[in-house]
């Protein structure tokens, strides 16, 4: 169903909150919950790596994600993480938005919870507000912040769909509610869309970015314009 619907759309916005880094290490609230899930799935990927954040990796979901827009599937990546992991999957600076901020970004610093966002960024977010036809929302609990804008837009248009481990406010506006761990769904996705994951010209991307932006530094200049929505 999903693959269907992600075929059939023409401006599909991915909007992703901590969930979609646990298993590259970097816990959330549902990872640190009893018995979760996403804490064993965590635990058992970052088994002997290092723990310094600036060198975690791209989870198969940031893989699957950025094969998406390499195939056209998806148009713009709304993203509350801080992490730069998809960059690291090598998925296009031009299409991600960075609403919270992001690490080692003088230019958009990690905000906190009571402060403004960057206004440009929140004008480009307010155009896919507007313009999504499709929200895919994962691992976000969905609270009612700002940034959940666009999938309460697709929500309304009956165009959102939600993939969450912990139940979410939103669940019963959703089209489609997918729960289990990203990994496990997003590889289910990307068997639908015969996708082959990782795509090798991404992760050429992703080096590529890494190359350039040594400690994942970059800071993301105003939007003009002219600039590509």
């Amino acid at each position: 169903i999903l693959a269907g619907m992600i075929q059939s759309s023409k401006s599909c916005c991915v909007y992703t909150g901590a969930g979609i880094s646990t298993s590259s290490g970097i816990g959330d609230y549902a990872s640190k919950a009893k018995h979760s899930r996403a804490m064993q799935q965590m635990n058992k990927n970052a088994r002997g790596k290092r723990t310094n954040r600036l060198e975690l990796r791209p989870t198969y979901s940031h893989h699957v994600l950025s094969a998406c827009e390499r195939k056209g599937y998806v148009k713009h990546w709304l993203q509350q993480n801080h992490d730069r992991l998809s960059q690291k999957a090598g998925f296009p600076q031009a299409k991600l938005n960075e609403i919270h901020g992001a690490w080692q970004d003088k230019k958009n610093r990690v905000l906190m919870m009571d402060e403004e966002l960057r206004p440009d960024l929140l004008q480009w977010m307010r155009h896919w507000e507007e313009h999504a036809d499709l929200c895919i929302a994962m691992g976000t609990s969905l609270c009612g912040m700002t940034a959940d804008c666009v999938a309460e837009a697709c929500a309304r248009s009956g165009q959102l769909v939600i993939i969450n481990l912990q139940k979410t406010p939103m669940d019963s506006k959703a089209s489609l509610r997918l729960w289990g761990l990203l990994d496990d769904v997003l590889a289910e996705l990307a068997r639908a869309l015969r996708l082959k994951v990782p795509n090798k010209r991404c992760v050429a991307k992703g080096k590529q970015w890494e190359r350039d932006h040594p400690k994942l530094y970059f800071n993301t200049p105003k939007r003009t314009g002219t600039d590509p929505m």
